[in-house]
């Protein structure tokens, strides 16, 4: 049977052919017979068999794309497998065992997709592999990327050489709409820039420089100066500074001043046409492969700050390592992405951050003088002057201790050394890597250097089989209420609570005439608006296979809204406004737990 699946907007068409199944052998589906005491044990499992295979080409002119890179992912296969496409475009992927796989294919310059992708940014359709199944002609029509190309200019005109040019985009991450990163560049002596191999979408340019600029002249070697050999990218002499800079360390001292009665000039990250906020930018809209090749912009010339004071730990020493970060206020939760400007705590705990647009920035500051990380953050408002001598207090994070305990039912009790206990920052107040702490063999656990701010407490770790059921501290149940940490504060009766009896809700996608809609996704959220929000683990979606089927494992009891949609985007399901209007025709049902219910869907061709 051929069933094509096409992606409008990206002009992609993936065809599936399902190859007949083997026949069972003998006994299969059978329950085995118990061997006699004194009999040899059982053969072992006969290897996995199955496999998926088809050809890729590109969407434009057909031809194939020989060394795309094809991979599928499932449950089963524990870190997935992959292959390169050959010369005429095909690919096999063999000995797979029966599962529920994704399949994603990419190639350098061309749009990466997912089986059954219809648009940028969506989830892709979930194929479904059984014992030994074969499916054949399960095709990739790639379009090319997109290209946003154009020159970046000085207030005179002039070419701005080994700027940074960053290509972003909206996505929701964490259940948050956020400006991401798409894509990069660097001008060349001329202050051209191109990025290549996006796909569809509203993108933003920004372009940013560290390397200075004194009484209106660039700094020496900044723009065209003799140097050494080209960079990656046709970048002059001089760029080892410029790029030591913008990787947030401390700028050469040549960069560093200019004396008292030097005025010290910046370009501030400005974004296309021209402007140095994202809320004033314009957004470039790029359709299927398409390229726009003009966009071109003048930088903006301001003077800029050094930063510069002393870290000290919580008894008055000085920190001896680590790190001070600006980051532009609101640029954690939606806002613009801007230069982050930071600088390494010295033995005598001193910092220096030069070169900084006027602005509002949160300082924050993390020691790696031990193990357990020390925390600071204060706000701090730039308008050109510099900051001399500022001193930054470091406060030791707070500690959370308590137990971790399996409610098991059918399930055998697993490692408990295997978990990794987390405290998820949602205020996005975090700065370098998060803490977690090893449950021991007991369940107890420590987990240190939580900053200070409002937190989860999660788990990572192997528990196949187990979901989260509570977290309580000193019996208040806190399992999707953040709690407030405060600066060397100790939690402890910290317990957390897994359970076999995991919530299922299963179903089927089709036309009213029984024909499969693999298309649409299945989106289940809690009747209580309380609820509607980034991170909420009643919040779920997933994709029906490519026989209509579909299954939602893990949800916590409780009362749910469950709907068919046919979103734009992953992620968009957290905006309570996506919600609310998804809500009146969606069916409605409670969980407990363990319960496992089926939820069909009819839905019009």
């Amino acid at each position: 049977m051929l069933r094509a699946f096409s992606i409008p907007a990206l002009v992609v068409a993936v065809v599936v052919t399902v190859g007949a199944q083997p026949g069972q052998s003998q006994g299969q589906g059978q329950r085995p017979q118990q061997p006699a005491r004194d009999t040899p044990a059982q053969p072992s499992t006969p290897a996995p068999s199955g496999k998926i295979s088809g050809r890729v080409v590109t969407a434009d002119t057909g031809r194939p794309i020989k060394r795309a890179r094809v991979f599928v992912n499932a449950a089963e296969l524990p870190g997935g497998r992959g292959t390169l496409t050959d010369d005429s475009g095909t690919y096999e992927i063999t000995d797979l065992p029966a599962g529920r796989y994704t399949l994603n294919v990419s190639k350098s310059g061309f749009v990466s997709l997912s089986y059954g992708q219809r648009r940028p940014l969506q989830a892709g359709t979930p194929l479904q592999l059984l014992d030994g199944q074969q499916l054949k002609s399960v095709d990739f029509s790639l379009p090319r990327g997109g290209v946003i190309s154009g020159r970046i200019v000085d207030e005179d005109g002039e070419a701005v050489p080994g700027a940074m040019v960053r290509v972003m985009r909206y996505q929701y991450q964490q259940g948050d709409r956020r400006l991401t990163q798409a894509g990069t560049a660097q001008t060349d002596d001329r202050g051209q820039y191109r990025v290549w191999g996006l796909m569809p979408g509203d993108y933003y340019v920004n372009a940013l420089t560290r390397i200075p600029v004194f009484g209106g002249q660039m700094a020496p070697g900044g723009r065209g100066g003799p140097g050494g050999p080209a960079g990656r990218a046709g970048s002059p002499g001089g760029r080892g500074a410029s790029m030591a800079a913008l990787a947030g360390g401390n700028v050469p001292q040549f960069f560093a001043g200019g004396g008292d009665d030097q005025e010290q000039m910046n370009y501030a990250p400005t974004y296309y046409p021209g402007v140095t906020a994202v809320e004033q930018a314009r957004p470039i809209t790029l359709g299927v492969s398409q390229e726009a090749l003009d966009i071109s912009f003048n930088m903006q010339l301001v003077r800029t700050s050094r930063l510069s004071g002393h870290v000290t730990n919580p008894d008055g020493t000085a920190s001896t390592a680590g790190n001070v970060n600006l980051m532009p206020d609101g640029s954690g939760r939606g806002g613009q992405i801007g230069q982050n400007y930071g600088g390494r705590i010295q033995w005598d705990g001193a910092f220096s951050i030069a070169n900084v647009p006027p602005g509002r920035y949160i300082l924050r500051a993390r020691s790696g003088d031990s193990e357990t990380p020390q925390f600071a953050m204060q706000p701090i408002t730039l308008d050109g002057s510099d900051i001399d001598g500022l001193a930054v207090m470091l406060s030791a994070g707070a500690t959370l201790t308590g137990t971790v305990v399996f409610n098991a039912g059918q399930s055998p009790v697993p490692d408990a050394t295997q978990v990794r206990i987390t405290a998820p920052s949602t205020d996005q107040s975090a700065f370098g890597p998060q803490p977690n702490a090893r449950v021991d063999k007991d369940g107890r656990f420590t987990l240190s250097g939580v900053a200070a701010g409002t937190h989860l407490v999660r788990s990572n770790g192997n528990l196949r089989g187990w979901t989260l059921k509570s977290v309580t501290v000193a019996g208040r149940d806190v399992t999707d209420t953040p709690i407030d940490v405060r600066t060397g504060q100790t939690l402890s009766n910290v317990t957390i609570v897994f359970t076999d009896k995991i919530n299922e809700i299963s179903g089927t996608i089709t036309t009213t005439t029984g024909v499969p809609m693999p298309d649409y996704t299945v989106l289940a959220f809690p009747t209580d608006q309380l609820l509607w929000r980034p991170q909420a683990r009643q919040i779920a979606t997933t994709r029906p296979d490519q026989t209509g089927k579909y299954r939602l494992r893990g949800l916590p009891p409780g009362e749910y809204y469950v709907t068919t949609v046919d979103p734009a985007e992953q992620g968009e399901w957290f905006e309570p406004a996506y919600l609310d209007e998804h809500r009146a025709g969606a069916s409605r049902l409670t969980l407990g737990d363990g319960d496992v219910k089926t939820q069909d869907f009819k839905v019009k061709n």
